[in-house]
């Protein structure tokens, strides 16, 4: 799963997209992601949204970017 990171609007958010596999069906899915920045390098950016292109409720996907 490599990121591909879109520009936004906002400085302190950032969006990224990952191709993956459904841990459900083993099908191919594109999950994006929207992050807020942390302000410290030690302290993991926030997850602010998450979608998924099959079934944006999905939490087993979800769980994977904790």
């Amino acid at each position: 799963m490599l990121p591909e990171n879109n520009p936004n609007e906002n400085e302190d958010q950032y969006t990224s997209t990952y191709d993956s596999k459904c841990p459900t069906d083993s099908s191919k899915v594109t999950h994006t992601v929207v992050y807020k920045k942390a302000t410290c390098t030690r302290i993991d950016d926030m997850i602010l949204h998450f979608s998924c292109d099959r079934d944006s409720k999905c939490v087993k996907c979800y769980q994977n970017y904790l």
